[in-house]
């Protein structure tokens, strides 16, 4: 038997955007890390911004910026 949790009934968008916060707090700071460690937290970022703003794109069919 699963349980919900309160996670499982914040609305998508909400998870997203808590998504993107928590994202974005990650790569507070960077320019005191060392090259290697600084670079290796903006792909994890960039790869986290990417999966939270993907379905936003999905959601608006034929839509984008230039229309």
């Amino acid at each position: 038997m699963t349980g919900i949790t309160p996670r499982d009934v914040i609305p998508s968008d909400v998870r997203r955007l808590q998504a993107i916060a928590d994202t974005m707090a990650g790569v507070e700071g960077l320019e005191k890390l060392p090259v290697d460690e600084a670079i290796f937290r903006l792909e994890v970022a960039h790869r986290a911004l990417a999966e939270a703003l993907k379905p936003e794109a999905e959601r608006q069919p034929g839509g984008g910026a230039d229309q």
